[in-house]
C-alpha cells in the first residue's frame, strides 16, 4: 500500500499554515486564491502520488500564484522538497560543469533530474513555459521523470496547457506534454479581475529586495559613480562598471547589448543584491533581442528578490512591444512594483 505523501497527520493543515503565513504578510487569501490552497492540501494529501501527480497553476500575471507556492515551499519540509524557476533549473541542468565531451543533450538531462531532484517528495516549477522547440523536450523530461520517481509537480505559468509553445511550426513538438498534462495534472486557473502588483501597497509594510526598487525616468544621476573596473563572467569580462560591495552599477549597453545569455545574468545576480541599470533608451527603440535580455534580466531580479533601480529615458511602457502579449502583461506588472522617480535621482550612498 502506498503510504501517504509527507505523512500528513491532520486534515488541512498545510492550507492553515499557508493562511496564517499569508496573514503574517497582510495578505488575505481572496476566494479564488483560498480554492488554490485547498487544492493543493487534497493533492498533498493523496495517498498515491501516481495519482494526482500535480498541478498546473496558469493564469494572468499578478494574481499571486508565485506568491501562494513560495509560501507553500515555507511550510514544507525542506528535506523533501524543492523550488526552482525555469531559467535557474535550465542552467543547472545544462551547466558545463557537469558535461561530458560528446554527451548527447539528452543525458545531460536525465543525469541533472537524478542530481538535482534526488530524494525530492515535491518539486515547485516557477515560470513553466516552453516558447522554443529545446523546451519541449526539456519540459517531456522533467514530467517524465517526477511521474517515474513519485515526484509531485506544482508548476505556475501565465501560459494555459493549450498555448505553451503558441507557435504554428513548432506547437506539435509540444502537443504530446500537453495532453499528458490535461489528462493526468489538475489544471487549475487563477484568473480573476485583480492585479495585485499593481495596487498601492500598504503604507505600513517596508518593502526589501526587488520592492526597494526604482524606475527613474532620466538615463544617468548627476553622481553618478565613476565605471571603471571590469568583471569577470564566464571565459569573458564585462565593463567597465562600478562595483561597491555588493552593489554594482553598470550601463545598459554593457549587459543588454552585449552578447550575455540567461547564466551569465544568474551568475551575476548571485553576487550582487542591488543593482543600478543606467542609460537604458527609450522602449519603443528596442529591437526584440535587447528587448528580451532587459526582459529576462527583470524576470531574474524578480525572482531572486533582488534590488535594481532603472535609469531610463521614459517609463518603460512600450517594454515588450515585440514580445508575446503574454511576457509583455508580466513585464509591465513586475515594472509597477518598482517606485517611480521623475525627478530625483536614487540616493548613491549606503
Amino acid at each position: 500500500m502506498a503510504k501517504p505523501l509527507l505523512g500528513i497527520p491532520h486534515r488541512n493543515k498545510y492550507a492553515r499554515r499557508i493562511h496564517e503565513s499569508l496573514k503574517l504578510q497582510h495578505i488575505e487569501a481572496d476566494a479564488v486564491q483560498s480554492e488554490l490552497i485547498d487544492l493543493l492540501e487534497r493533492t498533498l494529501r493523496a495517498q498515491s502520488p501516481a495519482k494526482h501527480p500535480g498541478v498546473y497553476i496558469y493564469g494572468p500575471p499578478g494574481r499571486g500564484k508565485t506568491l501562494i507556492m513560495n509560501t507553500l515551499v515555507s511550510v514544507l519540509p525542506n528535506a523533501t522538497t524543492a523550488r526552482f524557476h525555469f531559467h535557474e533549473f535550465f542552467q543547472r541542468l545544462n551547466s558545463p560543469v557537469n558535461r561530458v565531451p560528446g554527451q548527447p543533450l539528452g543525458a545531460i538531462f536525465a543525469q541533472g533530474l537524478e542530481r538535482e531532484l534526488a530524494g525530492i517528495e515535491v518539486l515547485v516549477f516557477d515560470e513553466f513555459h516552453c516558447t522554443e522547440p529545446g523546451d519541449a523536450m526539456f519540459m517531456a523530461k522533467l514530467i517524465r521523470h517526477c511521474t517515474e520517481h513519485e515526484i509531485q509537480l506544482f508548476t505556475t505559468s501565465n501560459y494555459g496547457p493549450e498555448n505553451l509553445l503558441d507557435d504554428d511550426t513548432f506547437h506539435h513538438l509540444v502537443q504530446p506534454t500537453i495532453d499528458r498534462i490535461q489528462r493526468d495534472f489538475i489544471v487549475f486557473s487563477l484568473d480573476h479581475s485583480v492585479d495585485y502588483r499593481q495596487l498601492e501597497s500598504d503604507p505600513g509594510l517596508v518593502p526589501d529586495g526587488y520592492r526597494k526598487g526604482s524606475l527613474n525616468l532620466f538615463e544617468t544621476p548627476d553622481d553618478m559613480p565613476v565605471h571603471d573596473t571590469m568583471v569577470e563572467i564566464g571565459y569573458d569580462e564585462i565593463g567597465p562598471v562600478h562595483l561597491r560591495a555588493d552593489e554594482i552599477w553598470i550601463s545598459f549597453d554593457q549587459i543588454c547589448r552585449t552578447r550575455r545569455n540567461t547564466a551569465d545574468y544568474l551568475e551575476l545576480a548571485s553576487r550582487y543584491s542591488c543593482w543600478h541599470i543606467t542609460s537604458i533608451p527609450a522602449s519603443s527603440t528596442l529591437p526584440m533581442d535587447e528587448e528580451r535580455r532587459l526582459a529576462n534580466l527583470i524576470d531574474i531580479f524578480y525572482d531572486k528578490n533582488v534590488e535594481v533601480h532603472l535609469y531610463a529615458a521614459d517609463n518603460l511602457g512600450d517594454l515588450g512591444h515585440m514580445l508575446h502579449d503574454t511576457e509583455r502583461a508580466r513585464l509591465t506588472s513586475r515594472l509597477a512594483q518598482l517606485q517611480l522617480n521623475e525627478y530625483e535621482r536614487t540616493c548613491v550612498s549606503r
